[in-house]
């Protein structure tokens, strides 16, 4: 048996209508030493069945025995992997034409533990409709490298973007099948510990905004950026300002959600973490005085799965 250079996982839940595009523009890389792994997490429509009507060699569709879930389905996926790269693609995504080939001549021979290229954001993968967001934003810094210090801030990437060792991969545990949303910033967290990362600043992913995306359920957002705060607050403490930063962000995200005992419990970490900035303090005030009044105000945000 041949071990192929990459292993692409593609993680699959009710996505008959899009699953198949998302797979064809992965076995039509030019870059064709791989082997596609779509794991199904038990869909109730006819996912599995479309998945059983691709019959390039390369392709095997599976299904998720254990947990639940777009990160269990990655590592379910991952498990099954062989080659000595893993790249990630989503189900009703795209990747566009060159997109393995390129991110391979950066990382072949490298260094590098994992690789990511330039996303665009759209309701579809056709050349004409307008472009919703671009990732990453090119004014963060650094983008390639030990990116540790930008990616402490904020979540810009996103897994069908990425291409890890797998030995780094499976050294890190995986995807943490525990968070409710950012899986992949908190994969990249630990993956960025492990050595440089690079960038390939080109967009060669087209993202689709779903009605059901799980980006697009705030709650469970920002649980999660509370969860990956206390899991990673040693490392974020060692980034001046990131611990305010990131309780004042957390503070925000549940004001919007009406809970404002929680909203005031981050203000005051804020202000712990950086008590020489106004705009904490202020905050602090503000948040503590509404918690006293409306402590909570309902939940707002729910959102659905990907």
């Amino acid at each position: 048996m041949t071990i192929p250079q990459v292993s692409v996982v593609i993680p699959c839940y009710n996505r008959e209508g899009s699953v198949r595009e998302a797979i064809e523009s992965v076995l039509a890389q030019d870059f064709s030493d791989i082997e596609v792994i779509a794991v199904d997490d038990n869909s109730s429509d006819d996912t599995f069945t479309t998945l059983e009507t691709i019959s390039d060699p390369r392709f095997r569709a599976v299904r998720n025995p254990g947990p639940r879930g777009a990160a269990s389905n990655r590592n379910h996926g991952a498990s099954l992997a062989c080659a000595p790269w893993i790249a990630f693609q989503d189900s009703d995504d795209v990747w566009l034409p060159g997109k393995l080939s390129k991110q391979m001549v950066q990382l072949k021979g490298s260094d590098f533990v994992a690789g990511y290229c330039g996303m665009l954001v759209k309701e579809n993968a056709d050349p004409g409709t307008p472009i919703i967001d671009r990732h990453p934003d090119p004014a963060i810094a650094p983008l390639s490298g030990h990116i540790l210090p930008s990616l402490i801030r904020s979540s810009y990437l996103s897994t069908q973007i990425l291409v890890i060792r797998r030995d780094v991969f499976e050294a890190v545990h995986g995807f943490d099948t525990n968070l409710p949303a950012l899986e992949d910033w908190e994969l990249m967290l630990r993956i960025a510990m492990e050595g440089p990362v690079a960038f390939l600043d080109e967009d060669l992913v087209i993202q689709r905004m779903s009605t059901n995306s799980i980006t697009r359920s705030d709650r469970r957002r920002v649980a999660a950026q509370e969860m990956i705060l206390e899991r990673h607050r040693e490392t974020i403490t060692g980034f001046p300002g990131m611990l305010a930063f990131h309780h004042h962000r957390l503070a925000g995200g549940y004001r919007m959600l009406g809970d404002m005992t929680r909203a005031a419990a981050h203000a005051r970490g804020a202000w712990a973490a950086a008590p020489g900035q106004p705009k904490y303090l202020v905050n602090m005030i503000r948040l503590s005085a509404l918690a006293l009044l409306w402590p909570g105000l309902g939940d707002k945000g729910e959102g659905g799965r990907s």
